[in-house]
């Protein structure tokens, strides 16, 4: 059941638990509002509004916005450089940012209720954990380093850095995308590729599923980064 139709029925009327269950997405806004969706999944969205002293339009505003669909990736590779760099900060990093902390929520949440009876969640945790601790700081240098020297060279300009050839930093990124991709592996092994066991509460059937749109997101971007973009930098240096 999409939000369209639910919002035919009314969304304020909908109970919150059963708006996760149609979308997992929809958990993703709640937390952000402060709204219980596990436990006090229940309730209606109006009545969960009112609990969280939150504006019910501010959040039904958050919820439709997720029915939009964004710009298409199957032709990134005509932008101009400078055009893909924003592309790609705008939508992959933004939302690096956006669900990083999600998922340490999440994460966390199911260490506390479920942590001491199921031996996997702990280290489930950690690597998460790691995870976003690796490409937090490689957000940084793309942004403050390696992309600004992309522009210049997109200009026509002498990049001055201490780097040297544009090949260096490339490579650098390149070896953390990699380093990304095996802790990916890891939580793989660690969750049956992301299936929840049929006892999982709500937090941890949302924790997976948000952890596999941020897989498809993450090889999107690095897609665009390693194929496209990293390409043509090294095309300018030459």
């Amino acid at each position: 059941m999409n939000l369209t139709h639910q919002l035919n029925v009314s969304l304020s009327e909908q109970r919150v638990g059963s708006l996760v269950a149609a979308d997992f997405r929809y958990a993703h806004v709640f937390s952000q509002f402060g709204i219980d969706f596990c436990c006090g999944g229940g309730r209606t969205l109006a009545s969960a509004c009112d609990k969280a002293n939150v504006e019910l339009s501010s959040v039904e505003s958050e919820l439709t916005k997720l029915d939009l669909q964004g710009q298409k990736e199957d032709a990134l590779n005509l932008l101009p450089v400078s055009e893909l760099i924003d592309y790609i900060e705008a939508k992959h990093h933004s939302y690096v940012r956006e669900k990083a902390p999600l998922l340490i929520e999440y994460s966390q949440k199911m260490v506390r209720a479920h942590g001491e009876h199921h031996a996997e969640i702990k280290p489930f945790a950690g690597w998460i954990r790691a995870l976003v601790d690796d490409l937090t700081p490689h957000l940084m240098k793309e942004e403050q380093i390696l992309f600004p020297a992309i522009r210049t060279m997109a200009a026509g300009e002498v990049v001055n850095g201490c780097f040297g050839h544009i090949g260096n930093p490339i490579n650098a990124m390149q070896h953390e995308h990699d380093d990304a991709g095996k802790i990916l592996e890891k939580l793989h092994e660690l969750t049956n590729d992301f299936q929840p066991p049929e006892h999982a509460c709500t937090t941890w059937r949302v924790c997976y599923a948000t952890l596999a749109e941020f897989e498809a997101d993450l090889k999107q971007h690095i897609h665009l980064e390693n194929n496209i973009l990293f390409p043509k930098a090294l095309a300018l240096a030459n």
